[in-house]
């Protein structure tokens, strides 16, 4: 491809030492040559921010350092990083997963092939970080890859990964993740930018991989990320009163699952 656009690979980090390394180095060996990398960290105190800017150091043309002085959670901390991305796309990741090769150069070919596609994701291995097995595929027979509007990610959620994910920049909301979503936004996010036009689409490769491990955050608030969307389903619901169907589908979906998950533990 010639006159490459420019993709902002946008990280979120927050006390992830042990694994922000690799997950840099992940993006720096991608076969693709005009990114630049906005890395937002929540105010780390575990070292990560002194490797941040190591790396800044190395490569100062490749880097945007925006770091916090305190925690401010995670939906603050993406908008953080948001604010500072000038790519046409934006590819996202976290600082514990990992880019695998040719991830943004074959999202960015699809997407310059086809301009009604707002946002492109693929499938993710799932891994254990102790062991490096793999646990399973994010993409499967029980969560299966979905493509269509805006009525395709209300109805069925959360199916595209967030590590996987490559948005067009123009489709984006004016104000990025709702912040009156404090942990589990992504969903509202996705919706929102089909919203302003466009179609999920997905590419059926392994580009990228979930690391499972002892500190991620959603595992351990797994409650918080559920409650998280039904609030999301109000506000969708509040905004766009034309995709009721779709809304209390969702809605009573995620109602099922909790209630299932809370009589488990009873």
């Amino acid at each position: 491809m010639n006159n490459l656009p420019l993709v902002s690979v946008l990280m979120v980090t927050y006390n992830q030492k042990h694994f922000i390394k690799e997950a840099i180095e992940s993006i720096l060996i991608q076969d693709y040559d005009n990114f630049e990398m906005v890395i937002s960290d929540d105010g780390s105190n575990d070292g990560t921010q002194e490797i941040l800017r190591e790396y800044k150091t190395k490569y100062p043309n490749k880097f945007i350092l925006v770091l916090a002085d305190k925690n401010q959670g995670i939906t603050k901390n993406c908008n953080s990083g948001l604010s500072f991305c000038k790519g046409k796309y934006i590819a996202f990741l976290a600082g514990d997963d990992l880019m695998l090769s040719g991830k943004i150069r074959k999202q960015v070919e699809y997407m310059e092939r086809h301009p009604e596609c707002a946002i492109c994701y693929h499938n993710l291995e799932v891994f254990d970080s102790d062991t490096g097995q793999i646990l399973r595929y994010y993409n499967n027979e029980y969560n299966l890859p979905h493509q269509g509007d805006v009525r395709v990610t209300i109805r069925y959620g959360t199916f595209n990964g967030a590590t996987s994910n490559m948005v067009r920049m123009q489709k984006i909301p004016q104000k990025g993740f709702d912040e009156k979503v404090s942990m589990a936004s992504d969903w509202l996010f996705w919706v929102e930018t089909l919203a302003n036009g466009g179609e999920i689409h997905y590419i059926d490769e392994v580009l990228g991989k979930y690391r499972k491990h002892d500190s991620n955050v959603t595992s351990k608030r797994v409650f918080k990320n559920y409650f998280d969307h039904i609030k999301s389903s109000i506000i969708i619901l509040m905004r766009y009163p034309k995709y009721f169907k779709e809304v209390i589908f969702r809605y009573y979906e995620l109602r099922n699952v909790i209630w299932a998950k809370l009589t488990k533990n009873l």
